[in-house]
């Protein structure tokens, strides 16, 4: 189909209206050489239709462009699982970021954005759980790639009256101590285990001790533990102790073994958890 330009004067027949009004809206050629010859002066922004390559081209000033050119979109293939995310990897070039786990948040890590621990608040893992029984339970081959560790017993009762007491890397001399008064002048370091609890019952009633132990990893500090306790004593489900103890000890490694071992009777039942701290 031809173009046309209308010049004052010209008689407008429906035929001319119907061809190159309503059918030129967007104007089709067989092909780029009969749209040349057909517009030799195109104006920005008219909008041809080629029917050989079916493509919308649009002139934007200087040449026809095709309007529907994807050739700088990003495919959807660049991502392949729920919750990808799109990251650029270099100019004009894009690379799929996968999700996170849980409880990351999107950081920059070495000047490149990636998922990464939360900061300040922290995270833990849990590294072991371990049933108490007998004389004494040891957590060994502690990992050392945690800022802190922390030390959960639920549940823990003894075969009588008892209480819970730790030591590190099966260090036992006299290498301990805590607050046992407030007094912290000439204390010294004269006991050989770190008492965490206060009697337990010998039946299971809800008992809770966490132990706090901050500087684990380093090896030429000492060593500092924050010590709480939840218990139920001998006596009705009424009767609970609370204990709060600081505790120190002049171990200058690192703490790669926890010892856990009753004070007076063997463990009857409960656990222990160790936790890694970020």
């Amino acid at each position: 189909m031809a173009y046309k330009t209308f010049a004052n004067g010209f008689p407008l027949p429906a035929s001319d209206l119907n061809n190159f009004l309503m059918n030129q809206s967007v104007i089709v050629f067989a092909d780029s050489a009969a749209r040349t010859t057909a517009i030799p002066s195109p104006v920005e922004g008219m909008l041809t239709y080629l029917q050989d390559t079916n493509a919308y081209e649009s002139w934007n000033g200087s040449a026809f462009v095709d309007i529907n050119d994807n050739t700088a979109a990003i495919p959807k293939s660049t991502v392949t699982t729920s919750q990808d995310l799109i990251v650029a990897d270099g100019a004009s070039s894009v690379t799929r970021l996968g999700v996170g786990a849980d409880d990351q948040v999107l950081s920059v890590v070495a000047g490149d954005v990636a998922w990464a621990d939360a900061a300040g608040g922290g995270s833990m893992t849990l590294i072991s759980t371990t049933s108490l029984t007998g004389s004494s339970i040891t957590l060994s081959s502690i990992p050392q790639t945690y800022q802190a560790l922390k030390m959960v017993l639920k549940g823990q009762y003894y075969a009588s009256n008892s209480g819970c007491v730790i030591r590190f890397n099966s260090v036992t001399s006299s290498s301990y101590n805590t607050d046992s008064t407030f007094n912290s002048s000439n204390l010294g370091f004269g006991g050989t285990f770190i008492n965490i609890e206060n009697s337990v019952a010998t039946i299971s009633r809800n008992s809770l001790t966490i132990v706090d132990l901050p500087n684990y990893t380093d090896t030429t500090e000492w060593k500092s533990a924050k010590c709480y306790s939840q218990t139920n004593t001998i006596g009705s489900n009424n009767n609970v102790s609370y204990r709060s103890t600081n505790a120190a000890s002049n171990i200058s490694a690192a703490i790669t073994s926890i010892d856990l071992f009753p004070e007076f009777a063997n463990f009857s039942g409960g656990t222990v958890q160790l936790f890694g701290v970020n």
